[in-house]
Order: C-alpha cells, then sequence, then structure tokens
C-alpha cells in the first residue's frame, strides 16, 4: 500500500504523477479523484471523476531463456 499527498510516487513498474491528491496503489491497483495518471502502458486522463484500474502481468518462457511479458489492463 502507498498512500501520499502532493508528492510523486515513483515504483519498479513505472512513473505515478501526481498534484494536490491522494494515490493509493496495492499491486497493480490504483485509484484517484481529479487527477491525471501516467503510466509506461499509456496515458490516463480524468477530471472530477474516479477511475479504478487493475493491472495483472503474465510471464512465460518462449524459445529457451527469453521471456515475453503480457500485461492486461482492466478499467
Amino acid at each position: 500500500m502507498i498512500s501520499t499527498t502532493d508528492e510523486v510516487i515513483s515504483t519498479t513498474d513505472g512513473m505515478i504523477s501526481t498534484t494536490d491528491e491522494v494515490i493509493s496503489t496495492t499491486d497493480g491497483m490504483i485509484s484517484t479523484t481529479d487527477e491525471v495518471i501516467s503510466t509506461t502502458d499509456g496515458m490516463i486522463s480524468i477530471t472530477d471523476e474516479v477511475i479504478i484500474t487493475t493491472t495483472c502481468m503474465t510471464t512465460s518462457m518462449v524459445s529457451g531463456n527469453t521471456i515475453a511479458f503480457q500485461r492486461s489492463i482492466t478499467i
């Protein structure tokens, strides 16, 4: 669980930036109000609403030692 107000949060999964807002995240869950969230997966913009996204990351072995990444985002 990461929660903050008026701060920039950096995670190993990407960058979440916010101003004057509280972001709580638990293993892929991001919820916010009246704020713009920017991630490495794309841009999610929102004003005066709540967005909740869940991210699932799966890995699989492909042809020996190559790792294939698949990420699905549910909005």
